[in-house]
């Protein structure tokens, strides 16, 4: 198996069950498997000028952060010209989790709105402060 093939992630620890995410050590890639709908839901909520575009700054780069600000930055000014506001009800489905290796996991997601679907990709990398969304796209 090489480092790009998809293996199975085991399901997220959640409340009902005997582990609990906490237990993972921060720089185990299995320790942002919690992180990934928060983050993902929190990306397209700023980008359709929702969230505040400083709400991710702690766990993406510079980079992703302005990239962000751009796409909420243009959402705000085809609201002022059309008046359009984007429905509120926002369903994250479809989660799959690759770990490329100990310092790198990609993930992806569905995010369904009543009128549209969108599909997010994202890197994240172990760093030196943390682990960080080093790119994501939102299709």
């Amino acid at each position: 198996m090489s480092a790009t093939d998809q293996r199975p992630v085991p399901q997220v620890p959640g409340p009902g069950n005997a582990e609990d995410a906490r237990d993972y050590a921060p720089d185990d890639p299995r320790a942002i498997e919690h992180l990934i709908v928060p983050v993902a839901r929190r990306a397209v909520e700023i980008v359709r000028d929702m969230r505040p575009e400083n709400s991710l700054t702690r766990l993406v780069t510079p980079e992703i952060s302005q990239q962000l600000a751009r796409r909420a930055a243009l959402t705000r000014r085809l609201r002022a010209t059309t008046g359009f506001a984007p429905a509120r009800a926002l369903m994250v489905t479809g989660v799959r989790i690759c770990i490329v290796n100990e310092h790198t996991v990609e993930a992806s997601c569905v995010l369904r709105e009543p009128d549209r679907a969108r599909f997010l990709a994202m890197r994240w990398e172990l760093r030196h402060t943390g682990w960080r969304v080093t790119v994501l796209e939102i299709g």
